[in-house]
């Protein structure tokens, strides 16, 4: 363990697990060490994304847990320091009382700004009680094309149990702690029989990271950064089988893999498999397309009919395997929310369903209250219908 600040007030260490430990000392030290706890448990209620997030506290030796915001600023403009506090203030009711550079921190992983050190701060308006867990429902299911009658997706849901992956079924609906619940889509590619091997190893190799990077699942330091680091082993992983097989030499996948926790979802993915988030009426992709088309679309050059009719649309910039040696996932967290929807796929939706046709399904489901089950059903023939040529796989999650 390695010390990344020791003040008069509290010495803070960095562990080998990425979790960030401060005790906090002086005679005060019991005033603060219960303010900073409650305050970080207040503004996780408050879906405050940029702060640390609460892990465990020791009452005893006055210590507090947290995950891990990144490193000190060393260049910061002024301007922008006081925008940070001002959003925290403004938006999620918190002054920080000591609103100064080195209490802001950049996260390499997030992409943003994060501020900690919270002892003396205040909280405005009613406290709100954190609740201890979220209530997960959701329904996955998947179909081989028409062009072929083997489907080279996989697909699977798991929670870890003492550092080992638990399946859970395709259909389920449970409490989550934190980072107690996976989902994982991926595409095979690479003829017939490699595909579906790609996509089977790729789920495979997530079960055997994520439970034993996550351990007894008291939560990690990084998750995003832990699902970079699983997303670069199961690429070199499949990249071995490929190097070993010559008849699977070109295989390769994409995927998209979501830790769920208790406010938050960290995501990864590489290639062309979609995460989606439906919240008060509207639909966001949360993932960006690998692809040159889809690279084209983001930045906001051409239409999602451009896209659409694009005869490049599938061609992937980056991949798991398919002889790709450099691959730059595409990691991040969100907050979710009481009645939010999540859908990943695969392309075989996207290629049938245009965004606009998603959203409706949602809207609809939240005027029928429809189901997860109901709702995945109704995407996968609609999209099946529309075009079906490719595998059609996708989870349908709802935040009850």
């Amino acid at each position: 363990m390695k010390a990344a600040n020791d003040g008069i007030s509290s010495i803070v260490r960095i562990g080998y697990d990425g979790k960030v430990y401060k005790t906090f000392t002086g005679s005060d030290r019991k005033e603060r060490f219960e303010n900073e706890t409650r305050l970080l448990g207040e503004m996780e209620a408050r879906g405050c994304d940029f702060v640390p997030r609460l892990l465990d506290a020791n009452n005893e030796n006055f210590t507090i847990v947290t995950t891990n915001c990144g490193s000190p600023v060393q260049k910061i403009a002024a301007e922008k320091v006081k925008q940070i506090f001002k959003v925290l203030k403004e938006e999620f009711g918190v002054i920080h009382e000591d609103p100064i550079p080195g209490n802001i921190t950049y996260d390499p992983h997030r992409g943003c700004f994060c501020v900690i050190n919270f002892e003396n701060a205040t909280v405005l308006g009613n406290p709100i009680k954190i609740a201890e867990a979220r209530i997960l429902s959701w329904y996955g299911t998947t179909r081989s094309g028409m062009r072929k009658e083997d489907n080279e997706d996989s697909l699977s849901v798991f929670s870890n149990q003492s550092g080992s992956a638990h399946e859970e079924t395709l259909q389920g609906i449970r409490k989550i702690s934190d980072g107690s619940l996976i989902f994982a889509v991926s595409d095979g590619m690479g003829g017939h029989s490699g595909g579906a091997m790609a996509s089977q190893l790729v789920v495979s190799q997530l079960h055997r990271y994520i439970p034993s990077a996550l351990g007894e699942f008291d939560g990690v330091g990084s998750p995003v950064a832990l699902l970079e680091k699983a997303i670069f082993a199961v690429h070199d992983h499949v990249l071995r089988i490929a190097d070993s097989r010559p008849e699977v030499a070109d295989m390769g996948a994409t995927v998209v893999c979501c830790i769920f926790s208790r406010t938050e979802l960290h995501f990864g993915h590489v290639g062309d498999s979609r995460l989606y988030r439906f919240r008060d009426g509207s639909l966001r992709q949360l993932t960006e397309d690998h692809s040159f088309v889809g690279k084209l679309q983001e930045e906001g050059k051409i239409s999602e009919r451009e896209a659409r009719l694009n005869p490049r649309r599938n061609i992937l910039t980056q991949a798991i395997g398919a002889q790709c040696e450099i691959i730059s996932p595409e990691v991040s967290s969100v907050q979710i929310k009481q009645d939010d929807w999540f859908l990943i796929c695969s392309d075989g939706v996207v290629d049938g369903l245009w965004d606009k046709q998603i959203e409706q399904e949602f809207l609809m489901a939240g005027l029928t209250n429809n189901t997860p089950k109901g709702v995945a059903t109704s995407l996968l023939e609609r999209a099946y219908k529309e075009a079906g040529r490719d595998d059609t796989t996708l989870f349908v999650i709802k935040v009850e």
